[in-house]
């Protein structure tokens, strides 16, 4: 059973440039990901899924990863993870997909390994990283973890909803060629916390990110 790592990197948009390789904490963000696929051992190969191979000049030395070219429309906003995904399967034979995108550079490796296994070990055909959230929320104008109706519950008894993180999936090639989805019917839901899941949309965000390099809750090594 062979398990691929796919890394869809790009240089930017007009809108977002040179995104993937801003550099975090004096190293190009994806190389965070890069870093983190080369400690978890299942993985048998990494690709950095790109439209041209002149982001590989952003990644430091020593990583172990291999540059597939993509078609340059993939690029476009208009291009959605399923066309990504596709044009991947077309180009690689792998069993067991380990997507992760760069912009969630503070997963770690146990995680992802953790969420392989599952899926190997046929438990699960698919697994994905999630937050929790434990506080009042609502949906369309209605309460969605609450009533109005009753009592207002303690933040420590109130049911959590589950918020997909959307940066790391893992999932069996026949589930995505079967209903063209990262998830099945039968997905594993990894927790993690709020400094693990952080995503990088935003300037803010990205200054969130170089706080927590910073100051050290996630180190370089």
């Amino acid at each position: 059973m062979r398990i691929a790592g796919i890394i869809p990197a790009r240089l930017g948009t007009g809108k977002e440039p040179l995104q993937n390789v801003r550099k975090l904490g004096g190293m190009p963000l994806l190389n965070y990901t890069i870093r983190t696929m080369n400690k978890v051992r299942a993985i048998d190969e990494i690709a950095v899924f790109a439209s041209s191979p002149s982001i590989c000049e952003y990644i430091v030395p020593g990583l172990k990863y291999k540059y597939i070219e993509r078609p340059s429309y993939l690029d476009s906003t208009d291009a959605n993870i399923q066309d990504i995904v596709k044009d991947f399967l077309k180009q690689d034979d792998a069993d067991i997909i380990v997507l992760w995108h760069i912009t969630s550079p503070f997963l770690k490796p146990e995680t992802i390994a953790e969420c392989i296994e599952k899926v190997k070990s046929g438990e699960y055909d698919s697994a994905f990283t999630a937050l929790e959230i434990r506080k009042f929320c609502w949906f369309e104008d209605k309460p969605l973890n609450y009533s109005l109706d009753k009592r207002t519950p303690r933040t420590q008894d109130i049911e959590p909803v589950i918020v997909e993180q959307a940066h790391l999936y893992v999932f069996r090639r026949e589930v995505f060629e079967k209903a063209g989805q990262r998830i099945s019917d039968k997905p594993y839901i990894k927790i993690v916390d709020h400094l693990e899941g952080h995503d990088i949309y935003t300037p803010l965000d990205f200054a969130i990110a170089e706080l927590i390099v910073n100051t050290g809750f996630f180190e370089l090594d």
